[in-house]
């Protein structure tokens, strides 16, 4: 069978995250050579993460990525001989640009929770970022960065506690590519995050006075308008009309924000 990358994206709105799943199908032939995975941001910024560069993959794991713009990022983790902790802080650079801070600590035959913490600060060089260690836990500080690790079943490295506004509605995009023996496989997944409108027309809807629908009721008019909108994100999303959702979405920012007549 022939190899292929199967990458899918789901976002967590409640704990601020989105995660990538490295699916595959088919077998790699000879050894990998090159694997990266770009984050695309719905402002047209992105980044790379270099997997190969830093001993890490996707394959068959799962990458957890926290929202940008954070302020504190806990990770914990499990202890487990001779394997990579691998993560990625992403920042950004005196000249205004994201960039990323690769970490990886080899973890030896005796290593222990507090090795790998320690490995694991001693590592960090992002601008505007610090962290701290305690009992198992890695805890980022800063303003304005992210954190990207990929979680493996001996590993285990979780992120928690993530500080930050809601991870910015729209198109996120993932691209996937690993190099081997026999080539270049590529695959790309995209998905629009509507954490911020949904969090906005849950709260319309439940303004609305259910005992007097009046006609003239400006909360449930606003309310049916974004309820509406929100579902024809949805479907031009699902049909790959990215142009029309993107407008849809201005339109539901504009009525969360009471920039219509309707609200």
């Amino acid at each position: 069978m022939a190899f292929s990358l199967n990458p899918s994206i789901c976002v967590n709105c409640s704990k601020n995250l989105f995660s990538v799943s490295g699916d595959t199908t088919g077998s790699l032939s000879g050894g990998v050579s090159a694997q990266t995975v770009v984050i695309g941001y719905p402002n047209d910024d992105s980044v790379t993460l270099d997997l190969y560069a830093n001993n890490d993959g996707l394959t068959g794991n799962t990458l957890y990525v926290s929202a940008l713009g954070c302020t504190s990022v806990s990770l914990t983790f499990d202890v487990s001989d001779n394997k990579n902790y691998n993560l990625y802080v992403i920042y950004t650079d005196t000249n205004g640009d994201l960039a990323v801070n690769p970490i990886t600590y080899p973890s030896d035959g005796t290593a222990t929770a507090d090795e790998i913490g320690a490995g694991i600060l001693a590592a960090l060089s992002a601008n505007g970022v610090t962290a701290s260690y305690d009992s198992g836990v890695v805890t980022f500080s800063g303003t304005g960065f992210g954190v990207a690790a990929v979680n493996s079943s001996t590993t285990n490295i979780e992120l928690t506690g993530v500080t930050a506004e809601l991870i910015p509605d729209g198109k996120h995009v993932i691209s996937w590519s690993i190099t081997d023996g026999a080539g270049t496989y590529s695959s790309s997944s995209e998905s629009y995050f509507l954490c911020n409108v949904e969090c906005c027309v849950r709260s319309k809807m439940s303004a609305i006075d259910a005992g007097c629908l009046c006609s003239d009721d400006r909360n449930a008019d606003a309310a049916i308008d974004a309820m509406l909108t929100l579902e024809q994100i949805r479907a031009a999303a699902a049909c790959g009309k990215d142009s029309k959702a993107d407008k849809l979405l201005e339109e539901l920012q504009a009525i969360c924000n009471n920039e219509c007549k309707s609200c």
